[in-house]
């Protein structure tokens, strides 16, 4: 009799719960200078012995969802089952944090902090890995990793995480945490349409052009490899006399020109080496007036969330500096530049090898159907590569809003704002407060581009479409 083999990432994720369990839950500090000391969450009380009993049911789950499991009625009674119990296992993880953080506070100081400890950041994991394990079951289990997550975003809005340092040091910088976060939206948002103007081109001619290809793809390799901290170094006294010595009109003028001159260029001589130069030059041009636009932007956001600068009708005269419009040696304008040039080299490599990963003899069937150079890009190449260039955008995304973190360095605002406070005063909840909201965030945009690379992508290149194409095809 062959018996059920249980799944194994259910079986490790209970494992992992319950070996968090063996860690300190929580660090509880007299106040938030001194190091503090970590305690168990089973020492909080006897409602701390809800989680262990739930991991304990994970793992028994994992035998229903085995792969012989799965295709009788035990399967059908543990995907509801995964559906049900998962997201009480992560609504228990939250709450039993609260509810450890008040048992500690309930008995000390006001001044007390109460922070997440090893012990409860390994049970996040093992919620991690319990969600994606339960994602590959059938039936209402595959849903559980949104229910779960659901479930847990429900405990601090519940205000059952007030008595944590997270929520103490909230309180203290609410008035500035979402107009921070909405800057560091800006300038990441901002420095990824930027990349795309200028990546998108860039890896289309060094898929077109051999001759291209090694130079394009080695410079933006190497611009990746500039420390960041580098970059605004050299790049501050540049932005600090173009601010101070350039106004608006000659600005101006020099973009547009750029622009004009090099769209000429490669109008008349396309793809030779006059033409590939116009078109880079009106590229760069049309960068400036974007980068101009995209601090403008920027300044007016500042202006109207913190009270920083903004425009004034002086600003819009052709006579004005740069520096009106937030060129500065410091400030946005240096940030904005480097987060661009960062995430160049995942646009520029992922819409390379999109394009060259297109069958020749598809390019040559609508050659030979009579289309134009642009016809075949769009109805035949584009299609094929899309799946590979929104790739590289969800990448760039990813790490333009994670380097965008250290931008207050040079006074361009955003999150990390908190993170650098909280190192510069050994206040560990602060840097938490900081950094937590940009991995969520990321995740989220993450997902949200490659949803929409998904539903941009025909029907015929999805990757279940195969499947389906498959079953269709036995008899």
């Amino acid at each position: 009799m062959n018996r059920a083999r249980p799944d194994p990432i259910l079986l490790l994720s209970a494992a992992l719960g319950l070996l968090a369990l063996a860690l300190p839950w929580v660090n509880f500090r007299e106040n938030r200078l001194v190091l503090g000391e970590g305690v168990s969450l089973l020492s909080s009380g006897a409602a701390a012995w809800v989680l262990p009993a739930l991991w304990l049911a994970l793992g028994a789950l994992a035998w229903a969802g085995g792969e012989r499991s799965r295709q009788g009625m035990s399967g059908a009674a543990g995907a509801w089952a995964g559906a049900v119990l998962f997201p009480l296992t992560c609504a228990a993880v939250g709450w039993l944090l609260g509810y450890a953080a008040s048992a500690l506070v309930g008995q000390a100081t006001p001044l007390a902090r109460v922070s997440p400890a090893g012990g409860f950041w390994l049970s996040v994991l093992a919620l991690y890995v319990a969600g994606f394990g339960l994602s590959r079951w059938p039936g209402p289990a595959h849903l559980a990793g949104l229910l779960g997550l659901l479930a847990f975003a429900a405990v601090p809005l519940l205000g059952w995480w007030q008595d944590l340092g997270l929520s103490q040091e909230y309180a203290n910088i609410a008035a500035t945490f979402w107009p921070q976060l909405g800057l560091h939206l800006a300038l990441s948002l901002t420095a990824l349409g930027l990349a795309l103007i200028l990546g998108l081109p860039l890896g289309l001619a060094a898929a077109r052009y051999e001759r291209l290809s090694g130079s394009v793809l080695g410079v933006a390799g190497f611009l990746q490899t500039i420390p960041s901290v580098a970059l605004f170094g050299l790049v501050l006294p540049v932005f600090s006399a173009l601010g101070r010595d350039t106004t608006l009109g000659v600005y101006l003028a020099w973009a547009g020109g750029a622009l004009l001159l090099g769209g000429a260029l490669w109008r008349l001589f396309g793809g030779r080496i006059a033409g590939l130069l116009g078109g880079l030059l009106a590229l760069l041009g049309l960068q400036a007036l974007l980068l101009l636009g995209g601090l403008a932007l920027i300044g007016l956001l500042e202006g109207a969330w913190l009270g920083g600068r903004s425009f004034s009708p002086q600003a819009l005269s052709l006579s004005a500096p740069l520096s009106a419009w937030g060129v500065r040696g410091i400030g946005a304008a240096p940030a904005l530049l480097a987060l661009t040039i960062y995430a160049l080299l995942p646009v520029v490599t992922n819409t390379f090898v999109g394009l060259r990963s297109v069958p020749p003899a598809l390019t040559d069937a609508a050659r030979g159907l009579g289309m134009t150079e642009g016809q075949i890009l769009r109805r035949a190449e584009w299609p094929i590569a899309l799946p590979f260039v929104m790739e590289g955008v969800r990448a760039a995304l990813v790490l333009t809003f994670g380097i965008a973190t250290i931008a207050p360095l040079i006074g361009a605002g955003g999150l990390g704002f908190f993170i650098q406070r909280g190192v510069e005063g050994n206040v560990p909840d602060l840097v938490l407060l900081g950094a937590l909201p940009i991995v969520l965030v990321a995740l989220l945009l993450s997902g949200v581009v490659g949803w929409l690379g998904a539903r941009l992508t025909p029907p015929g290149l999805r990757p279940e479409s195969a499947p389906v194409q498959e079953a269709r095809n036995t008899p």
